[in-house]
C-alpha cells in the first residue's frame, strides 16, 4: 500500500513539475513575443505589439535591462529633459559605438551614479554625456522613484558584481512581465508616453496643451517647481549628501578612464525665474561653482585632467525663445515643449557644441553653451 502511495504522489510531482515547465516555457515565449519592454528587436506590428505603454510604466526596470541587451559604448544620464531632448543617434557619435539614451524621468544625482556604474559593469564605456539639473541635487525634494530597485542592477553602490542568471531572466518569466504583456496588446491605442530602441522618449501632444495651449502649459510647469520641486531644497540631509555623489561619480570615471561630458541642461529662462522668485538664486550660482570646484578637486586627486563643464543653462538666444500668448491653442515652439523640456532640435545643437561638431543643416549661436572654470 506505501509503495502505491509512493508512485502516486510521485506521478502528482512529475506532473506538476511537467505543468510547471510548460507553463513557464509558454510565459517566456509569450513575453518574447510581446516584449512588452521594448528589450529586443522582435518585429512589431500595428495593433499587436508595436506601441509600448508598458516600457514607461516600469521605466527603471526597463532601461536597466535593456542595457544588458543594447551593451552601448557611451550613455547619456539626466532627467525627463534629457529623455526628450538628447538624440543617441546624433551624428557626433557616428563612429564611437553603440550609443543609449539611460536618462530617466525625475531621476536624481544617485540614480544617474547608480546606472552609470550599471552600463559600465556590462560594458566598459568609452565616454558619458552627463546632462545635470538643478533639481537633481535636491536631497530633501528629489528622492528614488518608488520602481527604483538597486537588486535589478549589475552591481551594488561598492562596485561588487551582484547579476546572476536568476535576475537576468527573471522579468521575462515573471507574471508581472505576463501581465505586462497582455496589457500591451489591450493599450495599442494607448497615447501615453512612449519610447523609442534607443532610450529616447517620444513628445505626444498631450490633451491639455490642444485644450489650452502653451503658455497654459508653461505656468502648469512653473507651478509645479515653484510649490513641489523647490518647496525646499538642501544638497546634503542625515541620509543622502549629494556632493558626495557627485565626487564619487567624478572618480568612478576617472578611475574608469571614462571619458565625462558635464553639462548643466538648457530649460526656458521662465523655469531660472522660478528659481529666483523662490529665492535660491545664491544656491544655484554656488551649484554651478561646486560643480567646477570639485570635478578639479577629484582630478588632482585622480593625477588627471578635470573633465569639461558646459552651461546650457541662463539667458541666451535660444533660451530665451517667446512663449505664445495665453489662449493661443494652436502656436508651437520652435525649442521648446513647456518650460521644462527642450526638444531634439535644442539638444543636437548641445551635443554640436559639446563634441565641436558643425552641421551645415543649422546654425549653433555663440552664446549658446559655455565652458564653465
Amino acid at each position: 500500500m506505501k509503495n502505491k502511495n509512493n508512485q502516486i504522489f510521485n506521478k502528482y510531482i512529475y506532473f506538476i513539475s511537467i505543468t510547471t515547465i510548460v507553463i513557464m516555457l509558454i510565459v517566456v515565449g509569450f513575453n518574447r513575443l510581446i516584449d512588452p519592454y521594448g528589450f529586443f528587436s522582435t518585429p512589431r506590428f500595428d495593433g499587436f505589439n508595436k506601441n509600448k505603454p508598458e516600457f514607461a510604466s516600469h521605466l527603471r526596470m526597463s532601461k536597466a535591462v535593456a542595457i544588458q541587451h543594447f551593451k552601448p559604448r557611451t550613455i547619456i544620464l539626466g532627467s525627463s529633459r534629457t529623455e526628450y531632448g538628447i538624440n543617441p543617434d546624433h551624428s557626433s557619435f557616428e563612429n564611437i559605438g553603440p550609443s543609449y539614451n539611460l536618462a530617466l524621468s525625475s531621476a536624481n544625482l544617485y540614480e544617474a551614479y547608480r546606472y552609470m556604474q550599471h552600463a559600465n559593469e556590462i560594458q566598459p564605456l568609452d565616454q558619458v554625456i552627463l546632462m545635470l539639473d538643478f533639481f537633481m541635487f535636491n536631497a530633501v525634494g528629489n528622492p528614488e522613484e518608488s520602481e527604483f530597485n538597486e537588486k535589478l542592477l549589475s552591481t551594488d553602490l561598492l562596485g561588487n558584481p551582484q547579476f546572476t542568471l536568476i535576475q537576468k531572466v527573471s522579468p521575462f518569466i515573471s507574471l508581472d512581465t505576463f501581465f505586462s504583456s497582455l496589457a500591451t496588446i489591450i493599450r495599442q491605442k494607448s497615447r501615453e508616453k512612449t519610447y523609442l530602441f534607443n532610450g529616447v522618449r517620444i513628445r505626444k501632444n498631450e490633451k491639455n496643451k490642444k485644450q489650452y495651449g502653451i503658455h497654459t502649459s508653461f505656468l502648469r510647469t512653473e507651478n509645479i517647481f515653484y510649490t513641489r520641486n523647490y518647496s525646499k531644497f538642501s544638497f546634503a540631509t542625515l541620509q543622502r549628501d549629494n556632493w558626495k555623489i557627485y565626487k564619487q561619480l567624478l572618480l568612478f570615471a576617472q578611475q574608469k578612464g571614462i571619458k565625462l561630458h558635464i553639462a548643466i541642461s538648457p530649460s526656458h529662462v521662465r523655469l531660472f525665474e522660478v528659481i529666483a522668485a523662490k529665492g535660491l538664486w545664491n544656491k544655484f550660482e554656488q551649484w554651478k561653482r561646486l560643480i567646477v570646484q570639485f570635478n578639479k578637486e577629484i582630478a588632482i586627486y585622480a593625477n588627471n585632467n578635470p573633465f569639461k563643464v558646459f552651461d546650457f543653462s541662463g539667458y541666451n538666444s535660444l533660451t530665451t525663445e517667446t512663449v505664445p500668448p495665453l489662449g493661443d491653442m494652436h502656436t508651437e515652439m520652435q525649442w521648446f515643449w513647456d518650460a521644462s523640456h527642450y526638444k531634439k532640435e535644442l539638444g543636437d545643437l548641445v551635443l554640436d557644441r559639446i563634441f565641436n561638431f558643425n552641421s551645415p543643416k543649422r546654425f549653433l549661436p555663440n552664446d549658446f553653451g559655455i565652458i564653465l572654470t
